[in-house]
């Protein structure tokens, strides 16, 4: 993988057209343009949730996402290898997403240099009292529930996706109490990894930025990226910093 790494998430790009949305996607080509205006190469990671909803039919020629897509092929050409890993909203990608990117990872993944080691998470299913959740992603990933959804007809399946996202809108926003019980649970997630050798434990999904050294390694938590700033972090091979692109 090539230096620098770059690792961003939580974009949650939407299917609906907005002024929202359109700044959205000219926050996201602005922070492309600013990584690569004086590298030619490096590596870009999504760290997933990349897209609020995204499913992918067969022989999908095109996207509905294609400006995205675009910028992607854009820096991609540039000299930037480009990676993903999948979040609850974009599991299901297929070869039209894949053929834009380097490689995609559907798990927890790892990337290795210099004998620093990086565990690579989007972060859901991971606090304890997640077990509903666990079981419902591992029938959502299915083969079964993937081959059922995509007989459902393209308005109907976005109807759904679409209610499933509204119902979930405010499950970022929580208190102070729940906020440090979620990040006491994280924390002990980072250490078992760190334990087992790795430096940097890096995830997003949680919407909020936050970071911990525990010991001989350090939990990062990725922030959203939206149409006002874009919270990420950068890996030169030696050390991973955290920043902003406002």
């Amino acid at each position: 993988m090539q230096l620098p790494i770059y690792f961003f998430g939580d974009t949650h790009f939407k299917f609906s057209k907005s002024n929202q949305e359109n700044k959205k996607v000219e926050k996201f080509s602005q922070f492309l343009d600013s990584i690569s205006k004086d590298n030619t190469k490096g590596s870009l990671f999504i760290m997933g949730d990349f897209f609020d909803y995204y499913f992918e039919y067969k022989n999908q020629a095109s996207s509905d996402y294609e400006k995205i897509f675009t910028k992607i092929e854009e820096i991609k050409n540039k000299g930037f290898e480009i990676y993903f890993i999948a979040g609850n909203h974009d599991y299901w990608i297929g070869d039209y997403f894949k053929k834009h990117i380097t490689e995609a990872f559907l798990d927890d993944t790892m990337v290795s240099n210099n004998s620093n080691n990086l565990y690579i998470t989007h972060g859901d299913g991971i606090l304890s009292w997640d077990q509903s959740y666990r079981l419902l992603k591992k029938a959502l990933r299915s083969n079964l529930f993937i081959k059922i959804y995509s007989l459902l007809p393209k308005s109907v399946a976005l109807k759904i996706a679409n209610k499933i996202s509204y119902e979930r809108k405010d499950s970022h926003n929580i208190n102070q109490k729940k906020l440090n019980k979620i990040h006491d649970e994280l924390d002990s997630f980072a250490q078992q990894k760190i334990n087992q050798g790795f430096k940097y434990v890096i995830m997003g999904h949680y919407h909020h930025s936050y970071q911990k050294k525990l010991n001989n390694g350090e939990l990062i938590l990725l922030g959203e990226c939206n149409e006002e700033n874009y919270n990420y972090a950068v890996f030169d091979g030696d050390k991973l910093e955290i920043k902003n692109f406002f």
